[in-house]
């Protein structure tokens, strides 16, 4: 895709921080809603049946939260959410493609028709290349900080959504910090890494003799953010019989402890985080549709790195500064030229993992010194792709090994895309599910495929 520093953007003066991009109508030319027209008031436009959707559909056939449409530059992309159904662009299914200004898009029985319009709309920018702890000075990242500023001074609910790595940690931190809240408590609850049978307990607190080695009273995450902010992280983890009570503390602002009858009240905001897609965890019965709409009151999404390409060399020297120690010496230009050129399925954290190792080092290879190379780029039927990547070493720190396997990944499946079309990089990249530049770009990276 493109990134930032070549998008056709206008960027207003920064007296004004406004960003101006042109128009997209969506009209339904087919189903339920034939003749409904929306004109697209951003950059992204979410459809779906979902009514938290910017074009909400009656179409049964339609997932919730279906298909993503956004405006970059003079461009139009299409992305399919993970719907049940697929996504037709001009009548060829596509995962994530360019679109025609006059496209049609096929979902369920729907069709929807693209406008591409001449008409200008302006959206708030932020002045900021920082916020807390995040970093940017790309587009998206500034109209994320724009929206942080504006909710920040207030209660509301937010759910952050975006891939692991991306960043969502601080943008519950930055919401805390930038709020009346700040000198209240910071809690972090990890929904994935309390224990099944504890859970409720590390929540919502219990008293003495609840449950077997319940030696005293002991408040939960909900009484030690009182006055502050609870960052639930991975909230799509929580187990279905507890997400009642979630709900019941968020709509009530009071909790009771395991084996109490006695309600507590509690005064906190809550910021939720989750790397799924929590509406497709409702069309599956995982997760509470009344819960995920009381959680995401507002929703803000995270872009993965490979959407901000242009934030890498900022994002480099960040680290760098950080990480390296007097004496050594500063990263070439030409490494920062090379990290610009990855994809970074691991995103901000895999960046900042790569940064440590090439300070440390010396080097950018994604396989260290003193690991087995990666095999053959495309492993034999008998074999299974990416074994040799897998090889343990426990000298090896998690994150460097994860990023090794996810590339040593990304090689062999792009090699067998290509060699099942005969080379064909448009072929291969509507079987990706990416875009041609995204191949051509790892082709560059990897030497050869």
């Amino acid at each position: 895709m493109h990134d930032e520093r070549t998008l056709p953007f206008t960027v207003a003066p920064a007296t004004e921080a406004k960003l101006s991009i042109r128009k997209v109508r969506l009209e339904v030319v087919r189903g339920p809603d034939q003749g409904l027209v929306v004109d697209v008031a951003g950059t992204e436009a979410r459809i779906g049946s979902g009514k938290t959707c910017d074009l909400v559909l009656r179409d049964p056939t339609v997932s919730r939260m279906h298909l993503l449409v956004r405006v970059e530059g003079d461009a139009i992309r299409v992305s399919d959410a993970g719907s049940r159904n697929g996504t037709l662009l001009d009548n060829i299914r596509v995962a994530d493609a360019w679109a025609r200004p006059d496209s049609t898009i096929t979902i369920g029985a729907t069709t929807l028709r693209l406008r591409m319009s001449q008409d200008m709309a302006e959206l708030p920018l932020s002045r900021r290349d920082r916020l807390g702890g995040l970093i940017g000075q790309s587009i998206p990242m500034r109209r994320i900080f724009a929206l942080l500023e504006r909710i920040a001074p207030t209660d509301t609910t937010v759910l952050v959504e975006g891939e692991t790595g991306t960043g969502k940690e601080l943008v519950a931190e930055a919401l805390h910090d930038e709020s009346p809240r700040a000198k209240g408590a910071f809690i972090v609850f990890d929904c994935s890494a309390a224990s099944a049978t504890l859970i409720e307990s590390e929540l919502f607190g219990h008293v003495r003799g609840s449950f077997t080695g319940a030696t005293g009273d002991r408040p939960g995450a909900f009484e030690a953010a009182n006055g502050g902010t609870l960052f639930l992280d991975e909230i799509g983890e929580l187990p279905l019989d507890l997400q009642p009570k979630l709900l019941r503390a968020l709509e009530n602002r009071e909790v009771r402890r395991v084996g109490s009858n006695t309600a507590h009240k509690v005064d906190v905001r809550i910021v939720a985080a989750t790397n799924r897609s929590l509406v497709h965890e409702v069309d599956r019965g995982r997760f509470r549709e009344d819960l995920y709409y009381r959680l995401a009151v507002v929703p803000v999404r995270l872009p993965p790195l490979r959407e901000r390409l242009g934030d890498v060399p900022l994002l480099v020297r960040h680290f760098e500064e950080k990480l390296r120690r007097p004496g050594q010496p500063e990263l070439p230009e030409s490494v920062v030229d090379d990290f610009c050129e990855r994809s970074w399925p691991g995103n901000v954290r895999e960046l900042r993992n790569a940064v440590a190792r090439a300070i440390s080092i010396g080097t950018l290879s994604a396989t260290p010194p003193g690991v087995a190379p990666v095999a053959a780029p495309v492993a034999p039927p008998a074999s299974r792709p990416g074994d040799a990547a897998l090889a343990i070493d426990l000298s090896e720190p998690l994150f460097v090994g994860r990023e090794r396997v996810a590339e040593a990944f990304e090689r062999e499946y792009l090699a067998a895309a290509l060699k099942q079309t005969g080379g064909n990089v448009s072929r291969a990249a509507e079987i990706a599910g990416v875009n041609r530049k995204f191949i051509q770009r790892a082709m560059k990276r990897f030497g050869s495929l």
